[in-house]
């Protein structure tokens, strides 16, 4: 079987995966969770810190803004699958700012207002509960936002990415209720960008979190599909 290598977004902690974690420990799955450095980096040292700790031919996961990482991981180390889970989907030569310069829709406005009010740590509990764990259950709460712990995305936004072809065949969950990241975007995206339609569920943000079963179930299927290599870029 592969291993599952899930990392973990630039607002969460690595424990933030731990719910899918368990789930596909449990259907004999090798699963590693890497920490991410809080401090600014570049995709290129974020990167090659996962890579470190993927072993060949594993399924790479990536949540939000961390799927910026996954072609340079697979450029960096053989993956069997690099998979979106509400995630950002990147496109050669174009940083984050440059895809929602170029496409207003990426992001839901009342997220981008909300921008300057992350940086305060009061703010953050009221912020989780209304655009990431919104449709999770009261008694999950406290264990969801004990995830939080933002990194410094600042290097991550702005550079650029550094790659032309996607190493790796590709799979998209699209998160059908995200207040984040606009479904409809990554939709457009993954067929644009990947050459395919991608998967559903219907959560907020954070499906790992919210909808660990189903997150589980999805990725436990990418272990057997047989995907071609996504063509989105030659």
């Amino acid at each position: 079987m592969p291993t599952f290598v899930l990392v973990h977004g630039s607002g969460q902690n690595a424990a933030s995966w731990h719910p899918v974690a368990e789930r596909l420990r449990a259907r004999g799955h090798h699963v590693l969770t890497p920490e991410l450095e809080k401090a600014a980096r570049g995709l290129g040292e974020h990167a090659a810190q996962v890579a470190a700790a993927t072993p060949p031919d594993s399924i790479v996961v990536a949540h939000s803004l961390s799927g910026v990482l996954l072609p340079l991981v697979a450029a960096a180390r053989p993956c069997r699958v690099l998979a979106f889970v509400a995630a950002v989907i990147p496109e050669p030569g174009r940083s984050v700012r440059g895809q929602f310069a170029a496409d207003a829709t990426m992001f839901a406005p009342e997220w981008i207002a909300q921008g300057p009010r992350w940086r305060d740590p009061a703010a953050v509990p009221e912020l989780a509960r209304s655009f990431l764990f919104h449709d999770a259950e009261p008694e999950d709460l406290p264990a969801m936002l004990a995830t939080m712990a933002p990194l410094d995305p600042s290097i991550l936004v702005t550079e650029s990415a550094p790659f032309t072809r996607w190493c790796a065949p590709t799979a998209c969950l699209v998160a059908t209720a995200d207040r984040t990241l606009q479904p409809a975007w990554i939709e457009r995206t993954c067929r644009r960008v990947l050459r395919h339609g991608p998967d559903r569920i219907e959560t907020g943000h954070c499906p790992h979190q919210v909808r660990p079963d189903a997150t589980a179930r999805w990725l436990d299927g990418l272990a057997s599909a047989r995907r071609d290599v996504g063509a989105g870029v030659s």
